[in-house]
């Protein structure tokens, strides 16, 4: 069943559900949404962790889809039947675990898309739900996780199943149990909001994605819901903004916004990324291979995604007299990699204080302005900056660091003297590795991001120079407690904690809890991309301490909140992102001494 047929279908059925959100298919203990961040690593707890020890190495199988049909639609994508079907579908990439398949005992599932997406979904009522091409029945595997992760319990690897059986389809094509969010739901919700509030050029407060303009055509029926697409540069993807409630009644539905709760996963820092290839720009080196480019400060970055400064010089002092003009890629402002980057850096506090006209990557973008594509444009973004130097706008993680096409247009892998951003993992890193590589890093305000010091990279006994990215042969493992030692002391300056939003109850917590459980005593053997939030003291997690650093929370004006981690205090609710970095013992202490929690402070 494809097309409009399974859109009704599903449609319909998201109506039935609206007030049953716990998962009732058979079999099925997981199906989430949102951030990339947590893709690989929770496929692998499911399969390696929760599926074998449970049902042996005969029954347990996994299988990933990404990308379109033949046919153009998407092999896997979310279905918001809210405004009766006015909501555009969102496409991501999928993977699903089973144990049996015709009679599934346990079924997880996870499809990554942007983290306010994610959000979205999991926060509309009725939720919204899965939906898969049939043609997965017939193979189009990917393998979008590496087959030397998955372990059949007797050390073998083991990669996708060719197809998805029949079975196991009819299992996930439901409504979602549980999103992946980059950034806490109170700051996720301000995403929205602000992308949905008329434009203010002078504090950046709303960002027009409401209004009818030359670039921006928002929906018809339901305009102060349905923002305009947010459009690539590089193809014909598209991000929509869309409302939701987080408490109170669905703006769409004016049904009851689900009770919720969220668990954090671990830390993931954001890194600046730039291209190499032109050896008389970016690529100008000391003469010995390495980067004469190497560090940034935030003022700087701010400057530089903001569209004031915009030439190689502008970045470094080792790259004094080098005007070479910049590409600067920027992020979707429905992406948690932007909104953590957005408030760390071009929105901190210091800069709304300073230059509040200039304090956002937004800053310049007004989508009412007419525009020539590739050469003025807001939306898809190609705006012209300082020195012959542009900013432009990449959907998703992939296109902004490996580019599309086949991975040989956009993107900084394959820009000369590009600069972007992303949080670092293993895998988004896989496609410039090494010496050979045209990507390289820097340090921000002095600090490295993944490595005690810059240019003492050191891997699994390999040695790479300054600046060039780490590869992992998995499984790579790290002694517990010694992965990104800086974002582990709080000095590194732009770094998430990764959550899992579920129900406050029932079973969605229980099995999102013990998946989110698996992930943090796998990640240290297998793929050591986060600093786990907590870890268990026995087993695969010895030696492992766990996150002892946050992010301050805050309150954010006209959004509800909910206290953070289960705490009971008023305080401990919030926004965090951008939050001021402490120790958790420095928060203990406080606490002790005054009986307040550390609240409200901004970086």
């Amino acid at each position: 069943m494809r097309g409009k047929k399974l859109m009704v279908a599903l449609l319909c059925a998201a109506t039935m559900l609206a007030v049953i959100p716990t998962a009732s298919a058979q079999g099925l203990k997981f199906l989430g949404v949102g951030s990339s961040a947590v893709f690989n690593t929770l496929a692998v707890a499911a399969f390696n962790d929760l599926c074998i020890p449970s049902g042996g190495a005969s029954n347990c199988h996994h299988y990933s889809v990404s990308g379109k049909t033949g046919g153009g639609n998407n092999f896997a994508q979310v279905v918001d039947s809210r405004g009766s079907g006015a909501i555009p579908p969102e496409g991501g990439n999928l993977w699903v675990v089973w144990d049996n398949s015709t009679s599934p005992a346990t079924v997880w599932a996870y499809i990554s898309v942007d983290t306010i997406v994610g959000n979205r979904s999991f926060f509309a009522v009725p939720r919204a739900q899965l939906q898969v091409d049939s043609s997965v029945t017939s193979g189009n595997a990917k393998n979008l996780v590496a087959a030397a992760l998955f372990d059949d319990g007797h050390g073998n690897s083991v990669a996708d199943d060719a197809s998805l059986p029949a079975g196991i389809l009819s299992v996930i094509q439901t409504t979602f149990t549980a999103a992946g969010s980059d950034i806490r739901v109170e700051d996720a919700k301000l995403g929205t909001n602000r992308l949905l509030t008329n434009l203010d050029t002078a504090k950046l407060t709303g960002l027009g994605y409401n209004q009818s303009g030359a670039s921006c055509t928002p929906n018809a029926t339901f305009p102060t819901l349905i923002g305009c697409p947010i459009k690539s540069v590089y193809d014909s993807t598209v991000a929509t903004p869309v409302q939701y409630a987080i408490k109170g009644k669905d703006p769409f539905t004016n049904l009851t916004a689900f009770k919720y709760t969220q668990i954090d996963v671990g830390a993931f820092p954001v890194m600046v990324y730039f291209n190499v290839s032109d050896t008389a720009g970016l690529g100008d080196t000391d003469g010995s291979g390495n980067p004469l480019f190497k560090n940034i400060n935030r003022f700087t970055l701010a400057s530089v995604l903001n569209g004031t400064l915009g030439r190689a010089e502008d970045l470094d002092a080792g790259l004094a007299g080098n005007t070479t003009p910049l590409t600067v890629i920027l992020r979707e402002a429905l992406s948690g990699t932007m909104n953590t980057t957005e408030f760390s850096i071009p929105r901190s506090l210091a800069m709304q204080t300073s230059a509040p006209a200039l304090a956002s990557q937004e800053a310049g973008i007004n989508l009412g302005n007419s525009c020539n594509p590739g050469v003025n444009c807001p939306n898809p973004l190609f705006l012209p900056g300082p020195g012959g130097s542009h900013r432009e706008r990449g959907v998703g993680n992939g296109q902004v660091t490996n580019g599309v096409s086949n991975n040989t247009v956009g993107g900084v892998k394959n820009t000369a003297n590009s600069i972007a951003y992303g949080f670092f993992s293993y895998g988004n890193v896989s496609k410039f590795t090494g010496s050979a590589g045209t990507v390289r890093y820097a340090t921000l305000d002095g600090v490295d991001p993944i490595n005690a010091n810059y240019g003492t990279n050191v891997f699994q006994a390999i040695s790479y120079g300054p600046g060039q990215l780490p590869a992992c042969n998995a499984p790579c493992p790290v002694a517990g407690g010694t992965s990104f030692p800086n974002v582990r002391n709080g000095s590194y300056p732009a770094w998430t904690i990764v959550r899992i939003i579920t129900d406050n109850s029932g079973s969605n917590k229980t099995n999102a809890q013990a998946l989110i459980t698996a992930a943090q005593a796998e990640v240290n053997n297998k793929v050591p991309d986060f600093v786990p939030f907590v870890c268990t003291t026995s087993g695969k997690c010895t030696g492992e301490p766990g996150l002892q650093v946050f992010h301050s929370h805050y309150k954010i004006t006209g959004i509800a909140t909910t206290p953070h981690n289960g705490n009971t205090s008023a305080a401990a609710a919030g926004g965090d992102i951008g939050g001021a970095a402490f120790l958790i013992q420095a928060d203990v202490d406080f606490n002790n001494d005054t009986g307040k929690e550390l609240t409200g402070y901004r970086q």
